[in-house]
């Protein structure tokens, strides 16, 4: 039996939560865009949200397509967990649905397979190679012992980074060929703020025992992922919408006056607001900002990104069992990186078949010529030994993904911050890794979607 005094404790709780729900629920929160981010802030928000996607369905970059029994999501979507909350939000959603894998991932180039990361398991290479990136390596080990105040994450550009951590036979065999043939531009011009989580840094005793066959496969952040068991990567975004009401498709954004608070949209309806939540590509949301500062107008267009056609594939054999996916530094295979689906799940393809992708970067300024970049994708398919003929190939998809890395370069190191503040002073709050404009995973995402819900409610 509870005391009368704690009786009233309770009721003053209770009306306090009313007050609040009540201060919330007055809101008028509307979400651009139903990709992760924007699914995770619905979810998070419990009421008082209007979701407004472009598409006919949800979930962004993270969909799944069907092609005669093939399924292929958009590139390469691996859940990464690192988050107890994001763990236990993923398996509400999806509960006992997915597989937990090891990585087996490769880099391919002198002809043979590598073991990922490249630069912790030399021991398949030619010794010449071996022996460059050994000496390398220990040389730029010694220099930062002797320098230990040098901050190599902060300082200088990607290509300095590279050259600083892993010496100058890694750089020179696989880090500046790799990522000058992803960014489709000379590295020197890239800032290295961003590879704290996402390239591994082994020990002395770890490039060292990978040199001589001891493999370090556990390494980096994504040495363990999750994937459906069945139907794609697409099941995620989909899980989220029992748990949500108010979403509308077909409701591409076209313009914003911050001012008045309204948004409009292709069908020409037009919704108030009092917060906007948007996923949409920062430099796209700039230019339909009506009433925007011309100096504001002009940061918008300093920031960069990379393109990227993925090819996504249905083949009759399987010849690379048990590789997730394989890097391509070179020059004479068109695509950086090869993934295979059917690895991940294989319900990804039908019996004794296999599905994969590869991506090739472009830059979105550059005319995109489909039909020769695939042509050319054929070929290094061949020259790689993904396939023997063309005739394994029995279905072929091609999708453009006009926005799929943000460059960090200083320029958006001077622009962002100031953008972002405007926004949010007319509550405008940019999220999601085109909205945000920052290179993160899929559980980053959800944990910002669910951030900025928090910051709403309170």
């Amino acid at each position: 039996c509870l005391s009368p005094g704690n009786c009233v404790e309770l009721r003053c709780q209770a009306i306090t939560r009313s007050l609040k729900n009540n201060r919330t629920r007055m809101k008028r929160i509307a979400i651009l865009g139903a990709g992760l981010t924007g699914l995770s802030a619905a979810y998070h928000l419990g009421d008082r949200y209007d979701i407004f996607e472009r598409e006919t369905e949800a979930g962004g970059l993270c969909r799944t397509m069907q092609r005669r029994g093939f399924l292929f999501d958009y590139t390469g979507h691996l859940l990464h967990l690192r988050d107890a909350y994001t763990s236990e939000l993923v398996e509400h959603l999806l509960p006992g649905t997915l597989r937990t894998l090891n990585r087996h991932a490769s880099i391919y180039s002198q002809g043979v397979l590598t073991p990922y990361p490249f630069q912790a398991n030399l021991y398949n290479l030619p010794k010449k190679v071996v022996k460059d990136c050994l000496v390398g390596f220990v040389e730029a080990e010694i220099k930062r012992l002797n320098n230990p105040h040098s901050d190599r994450l902060e300082k200088g550009s990607f290509k300095d980074w590279i050259v600083t951590t892993f010496g100058t036979g890694i750089a020179q065999h696989f880090m500046v060929p790799y990522n000058e043939k992803l960014w489709k531009r000379d590295l020197s011009s890239l800032s290295s703020d961003w590879v704290d989580w996402s390239i591994p840094i082994p020990s002395v005793d770890e490039v060292i025992g990978g040199a001589l066959g001891l493999e370090n496969q556990k390494m980096g952040y994504n040495a363990q992922f999750l994937y459906p068991e069945r139907g794609g990567i697409g099941v995620l975004p989909q899980s989220f919408l029992p748990h949500l009401n108010n979403v509308c498709y077909n409701r591409a954004l076209t313009a914003i006056n911050l001012q008045e608070k309204k948004a409009w949209f292709a069908d020409n309806s037009c919704i108030h607001y009092d917060y906007l939540v948007s996923t949409v590509p920062l430099p796209e949301l700039i230019t339909m900002i009506q009433d925007i500062p011309p100096r504001v107008a002009e940061m918008g267009k300093g920031l960069k990104h990379l393109s990227v056609l993925d090819i996504n594939l249905g083949v009759t054999r399987d010849h690379l069992a048990g590789q997730h996916w394989i890097y391509f530094p070179e020059q004479h295979i068109p695509f950086y990186r090869a993934g295979f689906y059917s690895h991940f799940s294989p319900s990804s393809a039908p019996s004794s078949k296999a599905s994969l992708y590869v991506e090739v970067s472009y830059l979105p300024d550059t005319p995109l010529d489909r039909g020769s970049i695939i042509e050319a994708a054929y070929r290094g398919l061949e020259a790689s030994g993904l396939i023997e003929e063309r005739e394994e190939i029995v279905v072929e998809d091609a999708v453009d993904i006009p926005y799929a890395y943000v460059l960090y370069d200083d320029q958006r190191r001077k622009i962002l911050p100031e953008l972002i503040s405007y926004l949010k002073k007319h509550n405008l709050l940019t999220i999601g890794r085109y909205g945000s404009w920052e290179y993160m995973s899929m559980e980053d995402t959800l944990l910002q979607g669910k951030a900025v819900a928090e910051k709403l409610n309170g």
